[in-house]
């Protein structure tokens, strides 16, 4: 099998392949987000804020019940292919949503299975997207590649946020849906002429899918710094999402700082992640693991900061946060590539994703029930607490 050491890989900023894969995967979430944005405006005209919220949520159920088959797929198979082919049934299924819609007009069911649909692809793009890093460029160049993407997909959502509300708009979801399909075949096209793996995929070797899974869970069991990295990734996300989906919403309106001001709080997150993940391109820490989890101690900060500070306050915590986001983002996931066995890559990806779509809804809720029993402030406290703990935990491990 084809090494590292005997390939050529160009520098990249001259690897057309990586510009490929940045630039395809960046127009794709910009037609995500607006399909996001289409999506739920449109099932806030046909149903009740409770249908708008089965429509906007169901797709995570599916997603959460073959994120680990795809995982077992994408290890198993090849993840480009898998890619490409998950693509092409988004496209598929965007036209012929549209077609439904322009013949018969919009309504509840239509929604809700285009959202069980994009589920289960993206349950089965995901895990392969998350193998095809260490094919195409050297593990030294990984935490560039990671931060360029992360730059590149927050440029996207920006974009793609007011382009779903103009497209909504004018032309209604069914333009929305073309354009988002449009967005599916240029990374298609790029996966197929342009963004082509320098190195070998090494494939799984059990009988069947579920053999690959327990497999899957034994090499987890086995390697401590893979195992760790993996608590410590779903643990990061299960922490900071409920404190900014619900604690900063909630210490706004309770301080009475109004929407304009959760705006602003999130555009200084946002750009605050972008300068983190430019300097993540050019500092070069000997342990990149060790170095985010420690970024991610100061995250934690921030988010018992949100639960106490003033109005000019905020800023600073939530500028702490989208720092380190950025910064930690690019050199864990680097981190990642270069800890997990390439064979194990795309279950153990799977692994990371289905906490946030099994879990993340349960941690939303229980910190809300926690605030409502004690207070913003302490529920802040005691989530960031145990957000900085799991980070110091995992630290003294992966040093070792």
């Amino acid at each position: 099998m084809t090494t590292e050491a005997e390939v050529v890989f160009p520098p990249l900023r001259r690897d057309h392949r990586v510009h490929g894969w940045i630039l395809s995967t960046a127009i794709s979430q910009s037609g995500d987000m607006a399909w996001y944005v289409g999506l739920a405006w449109s099932a806030a005209q046909v149903t009740t804020p409770a249908g708008a919220g089965l429509v906007m949520g169901i797709g995570a159920l599916p997603k959460a019940l073959v994120l680990l088959y795809g995982g077992a797929l994408a290890d198993r198979f090849d993840g480009r292919r898998t890619m490409i082919l998950a693509n092409l049934g988004r496209i598929v299924v965007l036209v012929v949503a549209a077609v439904v819609l322009l013949a018969w007009g919009l309504s509840l069911g239509l929604l809700l299975i285009v959202a069980v649909v994009f589920g289960a692809a993206d349950a089965l793009y995901t895990p392969a997207a998350g193998t095809l890093p260490r094919r195409m460029v050297r593990s030294d160049d990984l935490v560039k590649l990671t931060a360029g993407s992360q730059l590149a997909h927050r440029l996207a959502v920006f974009a793609g946020a007011p382009l779903g509300g103009l497209l909504v708009a004018s032309g209604g979801l069914a333009t929305v849906m073309i354009v988002d399909a449009i967005s599916y075949v240029v990374i298609a096209l790029a996966l197929a002429f342009v963004v082509k793996p320098r190195l070998p995929q090494p494939v799984s070797t059990g009988g069947s899918i579920r053999a690959d899974l327990r497999a899957g869970f034994a090499y987890l069991r086995r390697d401590t710094r893979a195992r760790t990295l993996v608590i410590a990734f779903s643990g990061l996300n299960l922490c900071v999402g409920p404190v900014l989906a619900v604690g900063l919403v909630q210490r706004t309106h309770a301080a009475g700082w109004g929407p304009s001001a959760l705006g602003w709080f999130e555009a200084c997150s946002g750009i605050s992640a972008a300068v983190g993940a430019l300097v993540a391109m050019r500092w070069k820490p000997a342990n990149l693991a060790r170095s985010g989890l420690i970024a991610l101690v100061v995250q934690a900060a921030g988010c018992v900061l949100i639960g106490v500070v003033p109005h000019l306050g905020m800023f600073v915590a939530m500028a702490m946060i989208g720092a380190t986001a950025g910064i930690a983002s690019a050199q864990l996931s680097a981190a990642f590539q270069q800890t997990v066995d390439p064979s194990y890559l795309g279950r153990s990806f799977s692994i990371v994703n289905l906490s946030d779509e099994a879990l993340m809804p349960v941690a939303m809720t229980t910190f809300g029930a926690f605030i409502t029993l004690t207070s913003i402030p302490l529920a802040c406290a005691v989530i960031g607490t145990a957000f900085a703990a799991l980070m110091i935990w995992s630290v003294g491990r992966v040093s070792r």
